[in-house]
């Protein structure tokens, strides 16, 4: 099975897999190059922004959604001023994601997905019963313009690791792996982690359709010829999720107020922010660095947001999308 060091070689390398070996199969949204039944192993989850030259795609966008998912929420207000065509998917005139996956992981008719998986770990370590369902067959058998696509979450404790094996109906790999899922999934199996006490493991993607969409042919192709598999990872440091169990809830929600903050136009600087955790921190700092360049700050005001990144991965990725030519168009 194709193995991985990271979500950018993962993406990189099954890109290649996918315009090479891959069937023309039609869509119910158009023709795609489809592989099927594929595994993907990333064997270091955490080094989780895609970073190819030419993908582009938004690191803050990125951060937003994971942390909306793993808030419960499935509310477009939020979504939307980071990806422009969320209503796209939307049954209700774009209020809300019916199949959202936030909703689903914290409060699947009544239980904390999260809270469980926890618990069955904590209490029999080497359990194979710590899963996730996203995929409700007493609503998903409908015509609807969200069907959820990840559709099953595994967390397996293994010698000291926590590895996640995330099962998948459809996975779009220029905008589903390479635009949040992997992200998504590896900050989720990083808390769950940081929770029991174990370190972060591997993280498997099995999709029964991994494609891509003729619309993105030629970016895709642009992309893998300038694209070094093997480039090292960007920035040189990683910051890590250290928030306990018990404070997690408390913590997450004031980061969504300060989040709505700083995208109504405070600056961060002048809000107290009540939490220490490291990667939290960090990604707050990253989304005020993206609605101040979009503010037009001036360029100083912008370097010293950026400096506060310092030398981290997330530092790397912003400072790259703030000098692309059409980042305003993002």
């Amino acid at each position: 099975m194709p193995t991985f060091s990271n979500v950018n070689a993962a993406f990189l390398g099954m890109l290649d897999r996918v315009l090479t070996k891959g069937a023309k199969t039609e869509s119910r949204v158009g023709p795609t190059i489809e592989l099927v039944s594929q595994t993907i192993v990333i064997e270091r989850p955490l080094e989780r922004f895609v970073f190819a030259p030419g993908r582009n795609n938004n690191p803050f966008a990125t951060i937003a959604e994971s942390l909306w998912v793993l808030a419960g929420r499935n509310d477009l207000a939020y979504l939307t001023p980071y990806l422009k065509r969320a209503p796209d998917f939307s049954d209700d005139g774009g209020k809300t994601w019916r199949a959202g996956y936030g909703p689903r992981l914290r409060a699947w008719h009544g239980t904390d997905q999260l809270a469980a998986v926890r618990s069955v770990l904590r209490d029999s370590p080497n359990s194979r019963r710590a899963v996730a369902s996203l995929f409700d067959p007493s609503e998903d058998f409908q015509d609807s313009n969200d069907i959820p696509c990840n559709n099953w979450l595994h967390f397996l404790a293994r010698g000291g690791r926590l590895d996640l094996n995330v099962a998948a109906r459809s996975t779009d790999i220029w905008w589903g792996f390479s635009g949040v899922n992997a992200f998504e999934w590896s900050v989720a199996m990083e808390m769950m982690a940081r929770w029991l006490g174990l370190e972060p493991g591997v993280l498997t993607f099995f999709t029964s359709s991994l494609h891509l969409y003729e619309r993105h042919h030629g970016r895709a192709r642009a992309v893998l010829a300038r694209a070094d598999v093997n480039a090292p990872y960007v920035g040189q440091s990683r910051r890590r999720y250290d928030t306990a169990w018990e404070d997690a809830p408390g913590v997450l929600a004031r980061w969504m107020d300060l989040e709505e903050s700083v995208r109504a136009g405070t600056d961060l600087n002048a809000l107290a922010v009540p939490f220490d955790d490291p990667l939290l921190t960090e990604y707050l700092r990253a989304i005020d660095v993206y609605w101040s360049f979009r503010r037009r700050v001036p360029p100083a005001a912008l370097e010293e947001r950026l400096g506060l990144l310092g030398d981290s991965d997330v530092g790397a990725v912003a400072r790259e999308f703030v000098n692309r030519p059409n980042a305003r168009d993002h």
